[in-house]
């Protein structure tokens, strides 16, 4: 196993509720993605972001404007993970 980098959509929340109001939505719905440390090239409001796969925006995007869960921003950027 090695650590490669892959692009990864990072969420960025205005608050730390908004994020754990994601983290709800996203497991509730079964969506893919994980909750992370807002990494260093996105700035942030809280320090929490959710990150998937970038080819996951529009379903997620759809879930938490269904659930008024305000986003603070949308980034792709590579990330490290091990493969």
């Amino acid at each position: 196993m090695r650590r490669v980098r892959v692009p990864s959509l990072v969420v960025t929340f205005p608050t730390t509720a908004a994020a754990m109001s994601c983290e709800e939505c996203c497991l509730r719905r079964g969506l893919p993605g994980r909750m992370i440390p807002v990494p260093g090239e996105v700035a942030a409001g809280c320090g929490l972001a959710w990150k998937a796969a970038p080819e996951a925006q529009d379903e997620l995007a759809a879930a938490l404007a269904a659930d008024g869960v305000p986003v603070e921003g949308w980034a792709v950027v590579e990330l490290l993970e091990f493969r």
